[in-house]
């Protein structure tokens, strides 16, 4: 959830004049060089267009067809440029209606792809000051495309040269901000990469964060997806970093933060700009600021995500269709002013939802307008469903993670599976946010005859988050609640009633992601607000290690999808922000001027992995060890099957089992179990293997002190070898090259206090 988008009634900073609209951002296309951008003809060719798809599309005939969605408009407009700055532009083309749309085609000298175009609306205007929501049509706004494939950089500066009212005669288009006609046929195509969804380890990641600090990149390349796509890369120490990094911790599932066009200029404090990208303003076109070369996103993205396909990395995106970035109309001098960039002055009313009394927008997600996904056959659906199979069948997306996505069921009578059953994406992998600030759906699409049968969903857990947090503080005291956690059946108050989820897949583990504090911060500061959950370790830097790498074993344990944040692997800090509330929330962490110790709080410091916190005197000096301890663990989980089924395993009680002996059933048993609940859970859960595996055990001590289990014998006929002890440090902590050449745990294993330990046996 995020309450940080700035609202536009706070946007009170001086407007900049048109010399401020955004310089020409080159040409995409690498056959066509930016000199020779098409040039609009003095008299191009015009006719009545029967193309059903929206956007523009270039025919092999040499026409180009327009579509837009505007049933309430009494006349649209098709603008053409010649130049990306241009306010005026060189022709302009009156569209015909088309039922609940406005269609156009055109011909001529140099048209197709790397055409500029825009849009003029006429129609109703059933705003107010007193009623903000409504129709909203004034032809003094100039629109760009909501599908348009490729974008000028899209912000408010880009749009307007003085505040946009509602009212207004004139208009005040600052010239920026462009669709650009793209014809995707002549790229080659990245492929997917198919990972059962069992097997997911995802990594989340933001494009400039992960690549702003790479030495062996060219200034041009930081913050890039080419960026990001370049291997050979090294930490100072010599380590592997960037592509090659993922490589080696073993993920195979890269999560990007947004990289749709959004308006980075939606922050709330001055000289600061929005950094996380939940501002959507074009949910068709990539995010133009992340071009190593101006112009290029489109190409430069599809190249991105074939570097990552080659070496066997799943690629998602974080989507955000709940809202848009054109937030909610205001009030200023006692005028209506709204940021209209497309879908606002547009379909306003088949896009957004009103309050209950129709007068405002409604507001759940926090931003200023929520995206209306009731009734049946909506504008809203189709944009989602078509914008999802243009990235998945373009780009080779191969799987979504969809912001807030309790807005997109709510009030819809078939729960969002009008998301799930589109035939176009039917292989990417769809997961949840399933809360907003209206609630938290934890049981989301497993409940109300929803569930693994009839649908493909799966849910992050914020009660995920919250409670393993607090075993790492010895204060979750609720062993069953644990146990639904650890078994991937989703979290429940108290470990009461049915399942969360209802296959472990579903169930989507996280311990820290963007939205919040880092895993290090968590253990660095004291922060009980909500769903935080941060305890400072007393300041105990040795705690902290020992914390950091327990909430690790727990996540890489468990069953489910984990999610690691990045950095976190060697314990990236936030915590050089201004304040506590900058390092819990950073959305606005990116300087407009420059400012490196604004930058820095979001940037990777890319040293910590080698062990040196020189520039980072919050961040660890284990995290080198950290990173192998992470490492290792995704390689026993990759190796066998046993924290990754796809089925909820067979729960055996201890006391009607003998368990000893090669049965290879993939079942589960406790055999160890603490004090009851309201003490500190001291608990070993064996998975026993399938055929060709050895049975594991993991031991999990949430008390402070340290607790022995003495009963080993009984659970294997051969000889457990210590595999994993998370308090010990490298060299000792991790044995998995030749496991049957591990330590013998003989008939007992003490497990330090806040720790875990990983066993392993033949049981022959």
């Amino acid at each position: 959830m995020r309450r940080r988008e700035l609202r536009n009634g706070v946007l009170t900073v001086a407007l900049l004049a048109a010399s401020a609209a955004l310089s020409w951002a080159g040409d995409e296309l690498a056959a066509v060089a930016a000199e020779n951008s098409p040039k609009v003809s003095s008299a191009p060719s015009a006719a009545s267009s029967q193309e059903a798809r929206y956007g523009a599309h270039v025919g092999a005939d040499g026409w180009v067809d327009f579509v837009v969605h505007a049933p309430a408009a009494t006349a649209v407009d098709l603008l053409l440029y010649d130049d990306p700055r241009a306010r005026t532009p060189q022709r302009r083309v009156a569209m015909t209606p088309a039922g609940d749309d406005w269609k156009a085609r055109v011909r001529g000298s140099r048209h197709g792809p790397a055409l500029f175009y825009m849009y003029q609306a006429s129609g109703p205007r059933e705003i107010s000051p007193e009623r903000p929501f409504g129709a909203l049509f004034n032809p003094a706004y100039v629109l760009n495309d909501p599908y348009a494939y490729r974008t000028e950089n899209v912000n408010y500066d880009a749009f307007f040269a003085a505040v946009p009212f509602t009212d207004m005669t004139t208009p005040v288009y600052a010239g920026g901000g462009k669709s650009v006609v793209y014809d995707h046929s002549g790229d080659g195509f990245p492929g997917h990469v198919r990972i059962a969804p069992e097997d997911l380890i995802v990594y989340e990641l933001h494009v400039q964060d992960y690549t702003a600090t790479l030495e062996g990149l060219p200034a041009a390349r930081r913050g890039t997806y080419l960026g990001l796509a370049r291997g050979g890369l090294k930490t100072p120490g010599g380590l592997s970093a960037g592509i090659d990094h993922l490589v080696e911790l073993g993920v195979n599932a890269v999560e990007l933060m947004p990289v749709m066009e959004y308006d980075e200029q939606s922050g709330n404090q001055s000289g600061r700009l929005n950094h996380w990208g939940y501002m959507t303003s074009n949910f068709f076109a990539p995010e133009a600021r992340y071009a190593a070369s101006p112009g290029r996103q489109v190409v430069e993205l599809k190249q991105l995500v074939r570097a990552l396909h080659q070496r066997g990395i799943a690629v998602f995106l974080d989507v955000v269709y709940n809202h848009t970035a054109e937030q909610s109309p205001w009030v200023s001098d006692g005028r209506l002013a709204a940021k209209c960039f497309n879908l606002m002055c547009l379909a306003a009313d088949r896009v957004y939802r009103p309050t209950p009394d129709g007068r405002h927008y409604l507001n759940n997600t926090g931003t200023g307008n929520d995206v209306d996904f009731s009734g049946g056959k909506r504008y809203s659906k189709q944009l989602v469903r078509d914008s999802l199979a243009m990235w998945h069948q373009i780009y080779g997306i191969d799987g979504f993670r969809f912001d807030l996505a309790r807005i997109l069921a709510e009030g819809s009578h078939d729960a969002a599976d009008w998301v799930d059953n589109d035939p176009r994406y039917a292989t990417a992998h769809l997961h949840a946010e399933p809360w907003d600030m209206g609630g938290q759906w934890w049981d989301f699409m497993d409940s109300d005859g929803w569930g693994a049968d009839n649908n493909r969903w799966a849910k992050w857990l914020g009660h995920y988050r919250d409670k393993v947090r607090r075993f790492s503080q010895s204060s979750l005291k609720d062993p069953e609640a644990f146990k639904q956690l650890i078994e991937g059946r989703g979290a429940v108050s108290r470990g009461d009633g049915p399942a969360a989820s209802s296959r472990p897949w579903r169930s989507i583990n996280l311990l820290a992601v963007h939205d919040g504090y880092t895993l290090r911060d968590c253990t660095w500061f004291n922060d009980s607000d909500g769903s935080q959950n941060c305890w400072d370790s007393n300041q105990d830097e040795d705690l902290r290690r020992q914390r950091e790498k327990l909430l690790l074993g727990i996540l890489l344990t468990s069953q489910g999808v984990p999610v690691i944040l990045q950095g976190d692997e060697f314990g990236r800090s936030k915590a050089g922000a201004a304040a506590q509330e900058g390092a819990r929330n950073s959305y606005n962490y990116e300087s407009s001027t420059g400012d490196l110790a604004v930058n820095r709080v979001n940037w990777i410091d890319w040293r910590l992995k080698d062990g040196d916190n020189s520039a980072s005197p919050t961040g660890p000096a284990y995290g080198k060890e950290l990173f192998e301890w992470t490492r290792g663990l995704i390689s026993l989980r990759k190796k066998w099957s046993h924290f990754r089924r796809h089925d909820f395993a067979r729960y055996v009680h201890a006391a009607t089992d003998d368990r000893a002996g090669p049965i290879n059933d993939g079942g589960f048993s406790y055999v160890w179990e603490g004090p009851a609940s309201g003490e500190p859970t001291q608990l070993a859960v064996v998975w026993w293997g399938k055929a060709g595996e050895p049975d594991l055990m993991v031991i999990y001590n949430e008390g402070w002190e340290p607790f022995k289990v003495d009963n080993l014998p009984h659970w294997s006929r051969g000889n457990w070898k210590i595999l994993a002890r998370s308090w010990h440090g490298p060299g000792q902590d991790m044995c998995l090259g030749k496991w049957k050449q591990c330590p013998d745990a003989g008939g007992a294993v003490t497990v330090a206090g806040r720790s875990l330990a990983i066993l392993v046996s033949d049981n022959d």
